[in-house]
């Protein structure tokens, strides 16, 4: 028979969950942490972590951001070939991980250019 798409019953069809909708990023945030990819691996892209404005629990940790997940293509560019520097403001939504062994996501990253009020 031939195999459809849809998950077994049960099974949630989406994987992840996108917590911001369509437009605008929802979240405000800094660059904590970023590691340039190792040398001479092909095709492989920087990674950091991102601290978000007003999170009280702390005990969920950063968020982690691949530098592909970045919307803006001057910041990804940037992100790719000079890597983020600590403190970098940024604007974003949280994808929730698959599994529990997974972090959330920062997903839809655009610069904060300081235009909204933030802290």
């Amino acid at each position: 028979r031939a195999s459809s798409r849809r998950p077994p019953p049960g099974v949630p069809a989406a994987r992840t969950r996108h917590t911001g909708g369509g437009g605008m990023p929802k979240y405000n945030g800094h660059v904590s942490n970023w590691n340039f990819p190792r040398p001479g691996k092909r095709n492989s892209e920087g990674f950091g972590f991102v601290k978000v404005e007003g999170d009280r629990s702390a005990d969920v940790g950063d968020l982690f951001l691949y530098a592909d997940s970045i919307k803006d293509s001057k910041l990804r560019s940037q992100a790719k070939i000079f890597g983020l520097k600590n403190g970098t403001k940024i604007k974003f939504d949280i994808e929730e991980p698959a599994s529990s062994r997974r972090s959330r996501l920062a997903v839809n990253v655009l610069p904060d250019d300081g235009s909204s009020s933030g802290r």
